[in-house]
């Protein structure tokens, strides 16, 4: 039996975690990788004590908890020797975060009530920005089966309304509940309080949800009947998409995308051309960017609630990642092919380009890798393991959400589709640095023998 989560590492994590100690976070994560303890029950602890204790507010976003639910997402995607090194670094920036000081006598409250009348309310405290009221809704909200989806389906639906910080609301309310998720649920509603906070923080910037609404009454949207559409985002009507994500202002963007619609291009196609658009201008970005990074995490969480809902809903969050791309320079950087060369030599180069700096040649050596057909775990350990030597407190965790994103996007398709891992090692190489703990995890978790 794997050692049970309530051993001494247990307590002294989330100790940790609630005092701000990162450094003593480390310590009793590494203690407790190195007893055995899954990465997920390691994940587990620290999300229950960052959830109990982080101060959450339009200037704190709760940053660790996106960070631990990308690590467990990561744990999927790598060899079992690796699986607990993206799990300790997120563990480093929940602990840094910001938290509420202990008060013993702080009591969480759940709201009981008919699910409609509870949907209602909840939207109301969300717009309103009354997030003690929010988070006591939600907690009666999360119900088991149907009326759970139901939830899911409020929460993004209020979180998609606000696109402050480039959707920065949406992408906690995702990532928040895939984290939930993969801890099965227990104490959900523990888990799910911070993302709730965050969201009904007060709208903050509405704008391109009025361009989506005044798109919608103009070209007279069934936003219902869409959802079944099935024609393919191919040939003009990808060209024509793509100049949508092109044009001057929201209001000409959600036009053309919502026309787009009109005329039966599917959901998941136009998320397709989202995505790559979103990786296209990520990887030709000239620093470490911030709003492409959000742009090409957004559009990956937009395609999973597609997957996620099947009501109205999911149509909004889609069209929100079409225009959070609407603002972002669309400059190219199409990747070179490189002359021929083996798996190991192409690993190699791959990490010695990111570590030096020299982003062009890092995308360049996963482009050729992945056109070459090679082995996709091989590079997908490489490019995580890189995304965790920075630590998460140098980038707020991006580097940690966006291989998420990344290896979410590429993974499902054969081959991999190529995009959103070159724009993954491109930013990778333009990463601000930071490696106070690498020495101690470098040695811990080496890499394969493929790379040498």
């Amino acid at each position: 039996m794997p050692p049970s989560p309530d051993a001494a590492w247990s307590p002294a994590l989330g100790e940790a975690v609630r005092s701000v100690d990162a450094a003593g976070a480390l310590r009793s994560g590494l203690a407790a990788a190195d007893a055995g303890v899954p990465p997920l029950e390691i994940v587990r602890a620290a999300a229950l004590a960052y959830a109990g204790s982080v101060d959450v507010s339009p200037e704190f976003p709760p940053h660790g908890m996106l960070a631990l639910s990308a690590a467990a997402r990561l744990t999927r995607h790598l060899p079992p020797r690796l699986q607990a090194l993206p799990v300790l670094q997120a563990l480093t920036l929940a602990a840094a975060d910001a938290k509420l000081p202990y008060d013993p006598l702080r009591k969480r409250t759940k709201v009981a009530g008919e699910i409609s009348h509870l949907t209602r309310s909840f939207e109301v405290a969300v717009r309103a920005g009354a997030f003690d009221d929010a988070v006591a809704i939600f907690s009666g909200l999360l119900r088991e089966g149907r009326e759970r989806v139901m939830a899911g389906d409020v929460l993004f639906r209020v979180a998609a309304e606000d696109m402050a910080l480039g959707g920065h609301k949406m992408i906690t309310a995702v990532q928040g509940w895939r984290l939930a998720s993969a801890l099965g649920w227990r104490s959900g509603d523990v888990l799910m309080g911070p993302v709730v906070a965050r969201v009904a923080t007060g709208v903050r910037e509405p704008a391109p949800y009025r361009a989506i609404l005044s798109a919608w009454g103009r070209e007279k949207l069934d936003i219902a009947a869409v959802g079944g559409n099935e024609g393919p985002a191919d040939g003009g009507e990808r060209d024509a998409i793509r100049s949508a994500l092109r044009a001057s202002s929201l209001e000409d963007a959600a036009r053309g995308v919502v026309r787009a619609l009109k005329r039966g291009v599917g959901l998941d196609g136009i998320a397709s051309v989202a995505v790559e658009e979103a990786a296209a201008r990520l990887a030709a970005a000239k620093e470490y960017d911030f709003p492409a990074i959000h742009g090409l995490i957004f559009a990956g969480l937009a395609r999973w609630v597609l997957r996620f809902s099947r009501t109205e809903t999911r149509v909004l969050p889609l069209l929100q990642a079409c225009l959070a791309l609407q603002g972002l320079p669309h400059g190219t950087a199409a990747p070179a092919l490189l002359p021929a060369k083996g798996v190991a030599d192409l690993v190699r180069d791959a990490a010695r380009a990111m570590e030096a700096g020299d982003a062009a040649k890092a995308g360049d050596c996963v482009h050729t890798y992945l056109s070459r057909g090679f082995p996709p775990a091989v590079l997908i350990e490489l490019l995580v393991r890189q995304a965790c030597r920075d630590g998460p407190a140098a980038n707020a965790g991006h580097n940690l959400i966006l291989a998420d994103a990344a290896v979410e996007e590429a993974t499902p398709h054969t081959p991999p589709a190529t995009g959103p891992l070159v724009a993954l090692a491109r930013m990778l190489a333009l990463s601000p640095r930071e490696r106070s703990a690498w020495e101690t995890l470098g040695k811990r978790f080496p890499l394969g023998s493929t790379s040498s």
